[in-house]
């Protein structure tokens, strides 16, 4: 689609996504945060020009920032992810302050769900807490690693039908990724999915979600409201404590 496109690593203790796409980063979000590199000396470049901001690995106190910390790295991506189409922020599961601190601030929150029961629950706990402690109305669903269509609707209406009676919030469904072994096969490679097998079922859902999101979404690119994002980071922050 010819977008710059950079990725932080959202998980900022246990850094994953350099791993899976087999890059040895040299320094990371750590060393950012306790002032020793500049963010564009610990970036990565990955698959199709796709830029890699490294969380730490193994580093405990990488996790929970402080308000501080958190002003550092506003204004550190701030100034180097200007230029980008889109910054795309890849969070773990769970209720931590850093899952929420990101979720809350991001233009679209994209929650990724299968049809098991603890997939459902986690995604019903993570809503309720966007909405009740943070003021989000609007969460979007992607159905993932799922057998078809008709079981990824069903895993779609299961939650819905619980937010649409408990909570105000608006869902949006996305569509789905059909379970496909090519996933699998891409980790143990670790390469990029759309590099290593392009033509599988998954990466051409993949793509056509990509599409499709990047023609709805254009006004949320992060070329010139990268300040306006951060800024929001920060004021829902506080307002979630």
């Amino acid at each position: 689609m010819g977008r710059s496109v950079a990725i932080l690593d959202g998980d900022l203790g246990l850094a994953n996504i350099n791993v899976l796409l087999g890059l040895r980063p040299v320094y990371n979000i750590y060393d950012v945060l306790a002032g020793n590199k500049m963010l564009e000396e610990t970036v990565l470049d990955g698959p199709e020009g796709v830029v890699i901001i490294p969380a730490a690995s193994g580093i405990r106190s990488a996790c929970g920032l402080s308000t501080a910390e958190r002003l550092t790295l506003m204004q550190a991506i701030e100034d180097f992810a200007y230029d980008f189409d889109y910054l795309l922020v890849d969070t773990p599961a769970g209720l931590g302050e850093d899952v929420m601190y990101f979720n809350s601030a991001s233009a679209e929150v994209v929650c990724v769900i299968n049809d098991e029961p603890t997939s459902l629950t986690d995604a019903y706990a993570l809503i309720k807490v966007l909405s009740r402690d943070y003021g989000e109305k609007s969460i979007s669903i992607l159905v993932n690693n799922i057998a078809d269509q008709k079981k990824a609707e069903a895993a779609y209406r299961r939650l819905s039908r619980a937010v649409e009676r408990f909570l105000q919030v608006e869902l949006r469904y996305l569509g789905y990724v059909p379970c496909d072994s090519a996933v699998n096969a891409a980790v143990i490679e670790q390469k990029a999915l759309l590099e290593a097998h392009p033509s599988s079922v998954a990466a051409v859902a993949l793509s056509a979600l990509a599409r499709r999101l990047d023609s709805e979404f254009h006004d949320y690119r992060v070329k010139g409201g990268m300040q306006f994002f951060f800024r929001q980071l920060l004021d829902v922050s506080a307002y979630g404590q």
